[in-house]
């Protein structure tokens, strides 16, 4: 299925305002047709806090791509992760997400980005939030995605860090007494329990949810605006081939959110 939003007008006067994308796998494709939506009313990003599948939607757009574009660029590659022999995890390497942030980013340090990006990761030796706005950009954003158990950790100036989810899945902090107004998008709705569709993966992301619950409750009270789109949870952390289904949810969810606390421009 291809969507089209070039038939949409998009608003001629540009309002700028902060967004926090949290983790969530394949979910996160839902944040870039989050940010298409307020894009077409013209609200674009001041800067962008990430974690995992955020860090990875935000760095395409800080580095410079539309939300259309970035749109194509998932449309078209599929980030689909690959068993490699490894000691610390699964099985399972990053290396599919290296190759597609090299394939992709015109940038490589966080200096260079034409919209401030902030990423958020754990750092495994302590738990405590690290947030990356200086520096190598992949590095960060490969440990911002490092799901513990799943993925080896990433070393960083000698320091393994994990996916920034485990210690703030809506990553406001770097945002607090600095930019407003603040919009969290959050793309893990908790799914009903299902036991006849219990597995390790499953079993694992309910896990998270529960962990990581307190702090994004906590977080969003920071935001004036938080979307989570009820429809996502659905969605599993590795349907990667279901883009289209996914982005549309977000478009969609983002429109009426906007339209029903009257953030569309009259002017």
């Amino acid at each position: 299925m291809d969507i089209s939003t070039d038939h949409i007008p998009v608003a001629s006067v540009v309002r700028e305002y902060a967004f926090v994308l949290s983790g969530g796998g394949a979910r996160g494709y839902a944040h870039i047709g989050v940010l298409q939506a307020f894009a077409e009313q013209g609200i674009l990003p001041r800067a962008i806090s990430g974690t995992s599948a955020g860090a990875i939607a935000g760095v395409l757009i800080c580095d410079g791509y539309t939300p259309q574009e970035a749109a194509e660029i998932f449309r078209n590659y599929k980030l689909t992760p690959r068993f490699r022999l490894t000691r610390h995890s699964l099985g399972l390497s990053l290396h599919f997400l290296e190759a597609f942030l090299h394939r992709y980013l015109r940038h490589t340090h966080f200096e260079e980005l034409r919209i401030p990006l902030f990423v958020s990761a754990t750092d495994f030796t302590n738990g405590q939030l690290r947030v990356f706005d200086k520096g190598p950009i992949i590095p960060a954003v490969l440990a911002a995605s490092a799901i513990p158990i799943i993925f080896p950790p990433v070393y960083i100036d000698g320091k393994p860090y994990v996916d920034g989810g485990l210690s703030s899945n809506l990553p406001v902090e770097p945002f607090l007494n600095r930019f407003a107004p603040i919009v969290g998008v959050h793309v893990n709705p908790l799914p009903e329990y299902d036991p006849a569709k219990r597995s390790f993966i499953r079993n694992l992301e309910r896990t998270l949810h529960f962990a990581i619950r307190g702090v994004v409750h906590r977080n969003m009270m920071h935001c004036q605006w938080f979307i989570e789109p009820p429809g996502l949870s659905q969605f599993g952390l590795f349907d990667t081939h279901k883009f289209d289904e996914i982005y549309q949810i977000g478009l969609s969810y983002a429109r009426a959110y906007i339209a029903e606390h009257k953030l569309v421009l009259t002017s």
